[in-house]
């Protein structure tokens, strides 16, 4: 009876010496979980789409032009119009652009004054641009997703409107987020325990911890389905007064 006593007693003392020696994450330490938050900007950009609405031929005159532009390092337009009833070059000839032109007379309607341009500008492009038309609208659309310098009426008295403006495409442009939630998990959990917020250079900390494996997320959205959802890091500390690196985060902005 006294041996099993004695056996029961250490097992006993075995146990709670294993249990006091188990790592407990949670508050109460010394120890600090630090990392940083980047933004990954990721948009799809837009077409410059331009309206170009015509007049009949009576409203232009020989050697009227009007200014559409490609993207940066692409072909500068200048359409213009020729009445070949004129003896005199109308073509203005303006330097850097390539010249279009469209023959009229001041009888056209305003109709045959679109098919006519649209025809010209068809022949012209160099896949810069794509054109259609809707009776005497004419539209240009942009092949690319770039900023574009906005067409212009020149000297005729058309109404060319920038209907959408172009954006370029961004991907992958990082950046430190400021003023982000950051959660913090302890042990084994499931629920987030504690919160902090990155600082104007992205990076947060949780402070005052014990030893312990802690989960780390932010965030997301989810490319697919626009949700926000997490994204963790796991990490354990493991020595008493000590700053434990988590390293990056990144989250989709």
């Amino acid at each position: 009876m006294k041996s099993y006593l004695k056996i029961s007693l250490f097992s006993l003392l075995f146990v709670g010496a294993l249990t006091s020696c188990k790592k407990v994450a949670g508050p109460g330490g010394t120890s600090a979980i630090r990392g940083t938050v980047v933004g990954v900007n990721n948009s799809t950009g837009e077409s410059e789409t331009i309206d170009i609405t015509v007049k009949q031929g009576n409203d232009i005159e020989h050697g009227d032009y009007f200014l559409f532009n490609g993207p940066a390092g692409g072909t500068l337009y200048y359409v213009w119009y020729n009445n070949p009833t004129w003896v005199s070059n109308g073509d203005p000839q303006l330097q850097g652009r390539t010249g279009i032109q469209v023959n009229f007379n001041y009888s056209d309607s305003n109709l045959e004054i679109a098919n006519a341009t649209l025809t010209a500008i068809n022949a012209a492009l160099n896949g810069d641009f794509t054109i259609s038309q809707n009776n005497d609208i004419l539209t240009l659309v942009s092949s690319a997703h770039t900023e574009i310098t906005d067409a212009d009426n020149g000297t005729t008295n058309f109404n060319v409107d920038v209907t959408n403006q172009g954006k370029a495409d961004v991907n992958g442009t990082e950046l430190a987020v400021t003023d982000e939630k950051v959660y913090l998990i302890y042990g084994d959990g499931t629920v987030f325990n504690d919160i902090a917020r990155t600082g104007a250079d992205g990076i947060f900390t949780f402070e005052g911890l014990q030893i312990g494996k802690y989960k780390v997320y932010v965030l997301t959205k989810d490319a697919t389905t626009g949700e926000m959802v997490p994204v963790y890091k796991e990490i354990e500390i493991t020595e008493k007064a000590t700053i434990n690196e988590i390293g990056v985060l990144s989250i989709v902005q």
